[in-house]
């Protein structure tokens, strides 16, 4: 198993999407967080920080969860 960084990695960064349109656009209040998480360095989204596809110069293309590593 390859050594991976967690997200909650005070050296990584990681931002909760939320929502900028009102619920009827999509299903989400204004404001509310949507789900997803956005890395800072690269500005891709996913799920989750481990299936988020980082551009290939991110630094934080390593980056997962406890409970990912664990599991796969």
């Amino acid at each position: 198993m390859s050594q991976t960084r967690s997200f909650a990695d005070p050296e990584t960064t990681f931002e909760l999407v939320r929502s900028d349109t009102p619920v009827d656009v999509d299903g989400f209040k204004l404001g509310e967080p949507t789900g997803e998480v956005r890395c800072d360095e690269c500005g891709q989204i996913a799920g989750a920080p481990e299936y988020i596809p980082h551009c290939p110069t991110c630094s934080q293309g390593d980056v997962t969860s406890r409970w990912y590593d664990q599991t796969h």
